[in-house]
């Protein structure tokens, strides 16, 4: 399921424009997402935001897009899933929902930026499920179920230094699982 996107237009003038921008900023310094209710563009969270800002004789036309981060899902987690007979999801939907979690924190690694709680969290739980699967790498889910451990720790410590470690750590043993497996 994708994010929500809203648009937003107005024209105001300058001196409305400047506030807007000022609130903006203070948003994003502060992370206060409620200040911007003032000026009718409301979202509890996003994703993405473009900005278009155009000289219309005294005064500005301001348009807004914003992606609003999806809601209920992290990292492609699917309300609809198939499962097995033991209630489990199957093996290639839990794989499926890693990877993507897996790219996603990596990429937020690589900018030097913290990964998002929740991503963090279906990675640790699917990777605790995934080492339940025999047959897929058993010699490797004890050193691989360590290595999320010391993810998940220097994640909660926000240790990006050693969160970025982790990963590229996670990243090798990966890659050595499934060149044995795939």
């Amino acid at each position: 399921m994708s994010g929500k996107e809203m648009k937003f237009e107005k024209t105001m003038p300058f001196k409305n424009a400047a506030d807007f921008l000022r609130v903006l900023a203070q948003m994003i310094e502060h992370g206060n997402m409620e200040e911007l209710k003032e000026f009718d563009l409301a979202f509890d969270d996003f994703k993405k935001m473009k900005l278009e800002l155009k000289r219309e004789g005294g005064q500005l036309y301001l348009k807004a897009k914003v992606k609003a981060a999806a809601t209920g899902t992290v990292c492609g987690e699917e309300a609809d899933e198939d499962v097995e007979a033991d209630g489990k999801p199957k093996y290639k939907i839990v794989k499926k929902r890693l990877d993507k979690c897996f790219k996603a924190m990596g990429e937020a690694l690589k900018k030097g930026l913290i990964p998002e709680k929740g991503e963090v969290a279906l990675f640790i739980a699917d990777s605790e499920l995934m080492v339940e699967y025999p047959g897929h790498g058993d010699e490797h889910y004890d050193q691989y179920a360590k290595l999320c451990v010391q993810f998940n720790v220097a994640c909660e410590n926000g240790d990006l230094a050693a969160m970025q470690e982790k990963h590229a750590e996670l990243k090798a043993m990966k890659k050595l699982c499934h060149e044995q497996y795939k």
